[in-house]
């Protein structure tokens, strides 16, 4: 998988060779993504963030209750910040973090967590990587298990043009920073989520320092 995300890598390695460290028991600033957390942690003792970055998320989701967290993510630099976070407030019997991409998820056994994290992953892998991802982690959640999902938002045809982004294939694209995009309306989501997911709620995030909103669902596994 990281041959086709070699410039993804050394994107996400750069904004990571630039993070501080941080304390899991603070709440997120973002009160939409706190109350997801929350909602996440509610009645289940376990998750995998699939993209995990840092690891905010996941041992935020220790901080309230949770009593396992396993977080991989395709940039080293990512996973050292984590790791060090994880050292540093004895989190290490509760909290695994790997470096890598799909093939990590393939020797994790079904039904063996209780809530997944997919956050702006779904549509930033290449789309047979996502779908891949979804049947996955379908697979891996137990029935009835929580997924807290968000995504960027859909890029109108006026700022993919002023963004310069490069059409690979219909609604596929590759910003000038590396990045891929899958440039999912709320219509394509729902579809590609329905057969595996129940949506329970939906929701709009703002992130104001950076003029964007993305899209947060909250799944149950089917």
């Amino acid at each position: 998988m990281s041959e086709k995300y070699t410039d993804t890598i050394k994107y996400w390695d750069n904004v990571f060779s630039q993070y501080t460290e941080y304390n899991p028991a603070q709440k997120i600033q973002v009160q939409e993504i706190e109350d997801g957390v929350t909602w996440l942690a509610e009645d289940s003792k376990s998750t995998i963030d699939f993209g995990c970055g840092g690891g905010r998320v996941m041992l935020r989701c220790l901080d309230k209750g949770m009593e396992y967290v396993y977080g991989i993510d395709i940039s080293n630099n990512a996973i050292e910040i984590a790791k060090k976070v994880i050292e540093k407030h004895k989190y290490e019997e509760k909290a695994k973090v790997v470096c890598g991409g799909l093939e990590k998820l393939y020797d994790i056994a079904d039904n063996s967590f209780e809530s997944a994290i997919l956050f702006n992953i779904i549509d930033n892998l290449i789309p047979e990587d996502s779908i891949e991802l979804i049947k996955n982690i379908h697979r891996i959640i137990k029935p009835n298990g929580k997924i807290l999902l968000k995504l960027n938002p859909y890029i109108t045809k006026q700022k993919r043009e002023e963004y310069k982004f490069v059409e690979i294939s219909h609604e596929f694209y590759k910003e000038s920073s590396g990045l891929y995009l899958w440039n999912l309306t709320n219509e394509m989501i729902e579809k590609n989520l329905e057969f595996f997911f129940i949506i329970e709620k939906y929701e709009e995030v703002e992130f104001k320092q950076y003029n964007m909103i993305n899209r947060m669902y909250y799944l149950r596994n089917r």
